[in-house]
């Protein structure tokens, strides 16, 4: 989380692809503490070792890179087409090294220890080799692209410009907008243990359902930034949140014996779709909060830093009352929270529209 607020200067005063490859190059690098069975300590500091490499170096710098590519009036629709490719490729990098390391493993009988431990050591080899591949094609790919926009020298913004951001409402508020649409991007991981939980479904139906959610978010993030282009980024945002409250009320209320299968499958893709199409429009408004160029990675970076806390805190919460009120009641204490979480998402959009009018 820190990573977010430090990464974010670093990219107003560095070339952020270069940066970007650095990051992939340590990142890689990374790898090589994964492949002699580490120890517990060792896997922990591996890992926070990527969530340095990963945000400090790379986030602000991929969203600056993003913004300066994508043009006036292309805001939400580049980072709506960066968060549908996100997805996207992650999903068909996990299936091909799912299918490899099923090919390596002995098909006629159970697998030894030893032969594990290899095949994870050569998904690990491939990963590694992926990335490094990212980092070599990176710089050539932005140079072709105009990454001349992006790449020029400033220096680290200083103590009165850092002052002079914090005390922009506009931030603060768009900082919370992201922080409510990504408590809801995190309540999608609860969909196939409610599923499995009340509508007593097999894990195979469960994991399905979650599948599926997973497979809108490129259409929906996509669709989400093309329309927010059009309309407005705003106002596509108030949208999608009053869908998303709805969606979670919908939850909240009915049950197995009001709510079928099929209902409950619409119900969690299109729900899940209105966050989705939320991350694919929040990082598109810089241009509408008025932050000069030379300090949007600043503010990207403080955005968020307040925006992505959920990661800390929303998943105790959502297990806290999982675990304390077993069955339907507890997930309808989830899907209330989220819902009210939407509401809070709507409001700070509104509050932000009204500052910004007004300024």
């Amino acid at each position: 989380m820190l990573a977010y607020g430090i990464g974010g200067p670093l990219s107003d005063r560095f070339p952020p692809r270069w940066l970007m490859c650095v990051a992939l190059v340590a990142t890689a690098s990374g790898g090589f503490a994964l492949l002699r069975n580490p120890s517990r300590s060792v896997l922990c500091c591996a890992y926070a070792y990527f969530g340095m490499t990963t945000i400090l170096l790379f986030w602000s710098g991929m969203l600056k890179v993003t913004h300066a590519l994508a043009g006036a009036r292309r805001q939400s629709t580049a980072f709506g087409l960066l968060d549908a490719g996100r997805g996207l490729f992650a999903a068909i990098v996990a299936t091909a090294l799912t299918f490899l390391f099923g090919e390596l493993l002995p098909s006629d009988q159970d697998a030894s220890p030893q032969q594990l431990a290899t095949a994870l050591q050569m998904i690990i080899v491939v990963t590694m080799g992926l990335i490094a591949f990212t980092a070599l094609l990176l710089p050539i790919a932005l140079s072709q692209v105009g990454s001349q926009q992006v790449s020029k020298k400033n220096l680290l913004p200083t103590r009165s410009v850092l002052t002079q951001l914090l005390r922009r409402p506009s931030i603060w508020l768009h900082g919370l907008v992201v922080l409510c649409a990504y408590c809801g991007y995190k309540s999608v991981d609860n969909y196939g243990i409610y599923a499995a939980d009340v509508y007593k479904t097999s894990d195979l139906a469960a994991s399905q359902l979650t599948t599926l959610t997973f497979w809108a978010r490129p259409v929906a993030a996509i669709g989400a930034g093309l329309v927010a282009d059009r309309f407005g980024h705003f106002g596509s945002m108030t949208v999608l949140f009053i869908l998303a409250a709805l969606g979670n009320a919908t939850f909240a209320l009915l049950g197995p014996n009001h709510l079928p299968w099929l209902g409950l499958m619409m119900a969690a893709v299109c729900t899940a779709a209105t966050f989705y199409g939320l991350r694919g429009i929040y990082f598109g408004v810089f241009d509408d909060l008025h932050i000069p160029p030379a300090f949007l990675g600043t503010a990207a970076g403080f955005v968020s830093l307040v925006g992505f806390l959920p990661d800390v805190f929303f998943g105790p919460i959502t297990g806290y009352l999982i675990d304390e009120h077993p069955g339907q009641e507890g997930y309808r204490y989830v899907f209330t929270l989220v819902s009210c979480v939407s509401l809070v998402g709507l409001a700070a959009c509104q509050l932000n529209v009204r500052y910004l009018t007004q300024r």
